[in-house]
């Protein structure tokens, strides 16, 4: 098993993991000859999924993987110990950073070698993981859902978190309502009131071939915490971010150049 490869863009690559750490700090790590993906599951957050997929080409140079298992090397990662990392690695503007996978006292870790362009300094740092079997990963599936009750594009997710952060101090429960006539809403109840924000013009994406009917409108009532901490995305600035209601789920898919993040979250059940 062998896996070596500079990292070209450190930056973008430590914006994905500090947003995604958001939602939990442990994570797999799966790198094939094409990608890198980090995948946090609901076994360990409370129905929370998220699955984030990189083009390798977009963070790895010099870029060799070799295993058994079709090319591909899977394990788990503690994500603040890469972040602690990428951040040391990119706090010099013109550091060489280079990783591969390696044994120190008998036990795998993710060996790092920082050389900066300045001073010439060389700095080593090793993250230990946990090596995954090709049996263990084949258990690791994205859900498979079918097309969504309604979907919208959100509107601008700096200004959206703004309004989310002032109504999680009124409500755990935020209510979500999404018209297939570019309308969307969000609504956190007390018991002397409720507080709602309304958006209009908002485009849908299609989805296949179904084409829903403009007078089609789905509501849902989410954890106004976690999805909070989903709209820290907007620090990457994507191009596009869905957000699809189902019946006990909703889904945000975030779409950047090479960077595909997609979010899990499950629908709070009333009683």
């Amino acid at each position: 098993m062998k896996f070596k490869a500079k990292i070209s863009k450190a930056s973008i690559l430590l914006k994905t993991v500090q947003n995604i750490m958001k939602i939990y700090n442990e994570c797999i790590c799966h790198i094939t000859p094409d990608k890198l993906r980090f995948i946090i599951q609901s076994d360990f957050n409370d129905g929370m999924q998220v699955f984030c997929e990189i083009q390798r080409s977009l963070i790895f140079e010099n870029f060799t993987i070799e295993s058994l298992s079709d090319n591909e090397i899977q394990f788990q990662l503690d994500l603040e110990s890469l972040r602690r990392v990428l951040q040391s690695a990119t706090s010099h503007a013109t550091s060489d950073i280079f990783t591969n996978l390696t044994k120190i006292r008998g036990g795998p870790v993710l060996h790092f070698s920082i050389k900066s362009g300045t001073s010439g300094t060389v700095i080593f740092q090793d993250i230990p993981i946990v090596l995954l079997t090709a049996q263990q990963m084949a258990q690791i599936n994205e859900p498979t859902l079918p097309d969504p009750l309604v979907h919208i594009l959100l509107p601008n997710l700096k200004n959206l978190q703004k309004v989310i952060d002032k109504m999680k101090n009124i409500s755990d429960c935020l209510k979500i309502m999404i018209a297939m006539n570019n309308r969307l809403s969000f609504e956190v109840e007390t018991s002397s009131g409720s507080i709602s924000t309304f958006y209009s013009g908002l485009d849908h994406p299609q989805f296949g071939d179904h084409v829903l009917s403009p007078d089609l409108q789905a509501t849902v009532c989410v954890d106004i915490k976690k999805f909070a901490k989903v709209l820290h995305i907007h620090q990457l600035k994507p191009s596009e971010v869905v957000l699809c209601l189902y019946e006990r789920s909703i889904i945000v898919h975030v779409v950047l150049t090479d960077i595909m993040i997609t979010y899990y979250l499950p629908v709070l059940i009333k009683n």
